[in-house]
């Protein structure tokens, strides 16, 4: 039978990893502006009109210290 010790380190190296996959992939403030440049992009390739809101985004800013 396999030692419980082993059992219980990789069970909390699951728990471990699944919270950092979490917190560095479902970042709320991250996902927000990600969204509003796709929806601008949008917007802009139908030819429709953009909110106040979406016309102050700069469109190449790519920087991720921008986003946090």
């Amino acid at each position: 039978m396999i030692n419980s010790i082993y059992l219980y380190s990789f069970f909390i190296f699951i728990v471990i990893s699944t919270l950092i996959y979490f917190f560095f992939n479902l970042r709320v403030g991250k996902n927000v502006v990600s969204n509003k440049i796709l929806l601008k992009n949008l917007l802009e390739s139908l030819d429709l009109d953009l909110p106040d809101e979406l016309k102050a985004l700069d469109n190449s800013s790519t920087d991720p210290q921008k986003f946090s």
